[in-house]
């Protein structure tokens, strides 16, 4: 990506596209065939982002990675916008500047991205199972968030395990609790 000067996000929005708020990138998720794990890339608007947020990459690892392990909550039915939760599970989420080069991770509440939500340990323990490089996408960011999970995985450890202390007595549909832990990226 660095010889050809093209970073994260402009691989995922070129510059030449309409860019629609809220709008997944890629339009039906880069999704894994052999591993079921999927990210997407959106923004909110300007002023739900914080200073200097482009937008962020949302990551998930398949449900069935999970099998024989209860989830803490299911999603409902269909979103705000009438549509299917998918079956996967959130673990976290990336931010990129306005440069689109990624400045740090951060953890949600379960209802922001409406999936299942599974404790911090089962998670811990499935991260190696984040791989999508046969996705649907840019293959140089299939590679680089694949990477990146694997090279941050003690930090990605820490943030969720901070993420479940967070809503040890607070509601996973407590609309005011959204992102519950964050940090920039360290290596």
């Amino acid at each position: 990506m660095t010889s050809q000067g093209v970073s994260l996000v402009p691989r995922v929005v070129p510059p030449e596209a309409e860019f629609r708020q809220w709008t997944h990138y890629p339009q039906k998720d880069a999704i894994s065939p052999s591993t079921g794990a999927r990210w997407f890339y959106h923004a909110h608007p300007p002023e739900q982002r914080e200073a200097g947020e482009h937008g962020h990459f949302h990551m998930f690892l398949p449900l069935n990675a999970f099998e024989g392990e209860p989830p803490r909550a299911k999603p409902e039915p269909k979103n705000t916008k009438g549509k299917t939760p998918a079956n996967a599970v959130h673990f976290i989420a990336l931010s990129c500047n306005l440069q689109g080069v990624p400045t740090h991770w951060f953890t949600t509440n379960r209802w922001v991205t409406n999936e299942y939500f599974m404790d911090a340990e089962a998670i811990v323990e499935r991260l190696d199972r984040f791989d999508v490089r046969d996705a649907n996408a840019d293959p140089l960011v299939n590679g680089w968030l694949t990477a990146a999970v694997a090279v941050f995985r003690q930090q990605i450890t820490e943030l969720i395990h901070r993420r479940d202390a967070a809503l040890a007595d607070q509601s996973l549909e407590d609309r005011t609790l959204e992102i519950l832990s964050s940090g920039p990226l360290e290596i």
